[in-house]
């Protein structure tokens, strides 16, 4: 007997019961929500040193499937921000990159421009999390908050991520990609 599925990407194991007998058990790869194109809104947290500031963002899933394995995914990323402190040194972080939820990782650095405008690009590896994201002083993830962008679905904070558009991988069983936070 032979079995035919969609297309879809399958990870399958072989279960001999007996002489010439075998069941095959399949566990789908679960894909994230925000394995896709990512919005971010930044806006200014309590006690921001720029009040006044605000900033978009776009994190976009390249190729990978998330799992314990991670690093296993590739991301893209691009950042503008305004508002800010002139001729200051910024960090963009994302939050439990690395299953940590609490965690901050840097992902790109600046410096603002006279006018206290500035941005940067980065392609990094991994991310396990895409709930908050956080705009800190310095060249580190350690810096104070500035701005952050959050995914209201999951956390309530200033900012905002939304999902948008289908994951970049085949549709899987299992997927969350119709997870909340979807646009």
């Amino acid at each position: 007997m032979q079995l035919r599925f969609p297309t879809r990407a399958l990870t399958l194991a072989a279960v001999t019961i007996g002489a010439g007998s075998a069941l095959v058990l399949g566990a789908p790869a679960a894909m994230a929500a925000h394995e896709s194109s990512n919005a971010l809104s930044y806006a200014p947290v309590a006690k921001s040193s720029a009040p006044d500031a605000s900033g978009r963002g776009v994190i976009n899933y390249v190729k990978g499937t998330s799992g314990e394995e991670e690093p296993n995914t590739e991301w893209t990323s691009s950042f503008r921000f305004s508002g800010l402190a002139p001729d200051v040194t910024y960090t963009v972080t994302v939050k439990g990159r690395f299953a940590v939820a609490t965690d901050s990782s840097a992902i790109c650095s600046f410096t603002t421009s006279t006018s206290g405008a500035g941005g940067c690009t980065a392609r990094f590896t991994g991310l396990r999390r895409l709930a908050v994201s956080q705009l800190v002083t310095g060249d580190s993830a350690q810096g104070a908050p500035v701005l952050q962008a959050t995914r209201q679905a999951v956390l309530a904070g200033p900012g905002s991520i939304t999902s948008r558009g289908g994951c970049r991988e085949p549709e899987q069983m299992g997927s969350t990609c119709a997870a909340p936070g979807r646009a």
